[in-house]
């Protein structure tokens, strides 16, 4: 039978971590195990999570000290398994049926070029879709219900084949927070495999807005230092970097985050030595396959060069956190 590691990180949301776990357990189809990260959550909260995995054989509780940011915590949990496959989970998140980690399966088992399937995410308790989960170019109201292949997946609910994530030698936990599904998504399409929006795959997220980070303050400064980091480290010709790097800090400015972003570039900048050094690493070098496929997935695809440039210029105009609303 099949195995599969679902991950889970818990920081407090006791009563929705608690449930999410649950809910992975209900899967059936599969030899399931599910590991859950704990990043830091508050004492009494921590005493009754420790309690309530106890429960279960197949539900392991790894507890840190320190927050080790969303690929150091995920690295861990999937390091901790042996699945054929990796699913993540958010904490706030639940499986619609007990059949939906074999559905996922089944796909990727038929499709072996497949290196990661991003999940159908709904509101949680309804039919309509989690647009605050939605990053994808298409329409969330068109295309919420087909499958495409895409540049990446999202976080809150995706699996991934482990032999290709092992490879990759998984997330790149420097990010520690954003754009760490775009870095492994890169190095699995570079790797010679392809990434698919799969709706039968279907998951309710709760959206706990009272946890969500603001894109002000440090989320900004993130955004910014990965960015830089990011199109450094995937070696992007040297006037598409200045037109990129100019345009997030130009977005910034323009939202009155002067001063973050400022600060995210300058450690953008610090983190130049270990960008360089990881072009060595597997599936950072790109390939004309990979180029090809990424270039197939461009909302742009066909469009003249002026024509892509005015499409960035245009995003750059939108106010961080409100371009994936605007989108949809």
């Amino acid at each position: 039978m099949t195995t599969v590691d679902i991950t889970i990180l818990s920081w407090d949301r006791l009563e929705d971590t608690k449930a999410a776990i649950a809910s992975a357990l209900t899967q059936t189809g599969v030899e399931l195990r599910v590991i859950v990260v704990d990043q830091g959550s508050k004492t009494e909260s921590l005493n009754q999570l420790r309690a309530f995995c106890r429960q279960y054989p197949n539900v392991d509780l790894v507890c840190n000290v320190n927050n080790l940011g969303v690929p150091g915590g995920r690295n861990q949990a999937a390091f901790q398994g042996s699945g054929d496959y990796i699913v993540a989970l958010d904490n706030d998140a639940e499986f619609t049926d007990e059949r939906q980690i074999a559905n996922a399966v089944e796909i990727m088992e038929r499709q072996k070029d497949l290196a990661a399937i991003g999940f159908r995410i709904l509101r949680f308790g309804t039919r309509c879709e989690d647009l605050s989960s939605w990053s994808y170019t298409q329409n969330a109201h068109e295309w919420g219900d087909k499958p495409f292949y895409t540049t990446h997946f999202v976080g809150a609910g995706h699996m991934i084949r482990r032999s290709v994530f092992d490879q990759v030698n998984g997330y790149d936990d420097s990010l520690f927070f954003l754009q760490e599904e775009a870095e492994l998504s890169r190095k699995l399409i570079n790797s010679g495999y392809k990434i698919r929006y799969s709706p039968e795959v279907v998951i309710g997220h709760k959206v706990a807005a009272e946890r969500r980070v603001n894109w002000n303050g440090p989320r900004w400064r993130f955004h910014v230092r990965n960015r830089f980091y990011m199109d450094v480290k995937f070696r992007t010709p040297f006037a598409s970097l200045c037109l990129s790097t100019l345009l997030t800090l130009y977005k910034g400015f323009r939202a009155g985050l002067i001063l973050d972003s400022t600060i995210g570039f300058m450690q953008g900048l610090s983190m130049l030595p270990q960008a360089i050094a990881s072009w060595k690493l597997p599936g950072v070098a790109s390939t004309p396959a990979s180029k090809a496929y990424i270039a197939s997935c461009s909302q742009n695809k066909g469009a003249s060069r002026w024509s892509r440039i005015r499409h960035r210029f245009k995003k750059a105009g939108v106010a961080p956190g409100q371009q994936a609303a605007e989108s949809k």
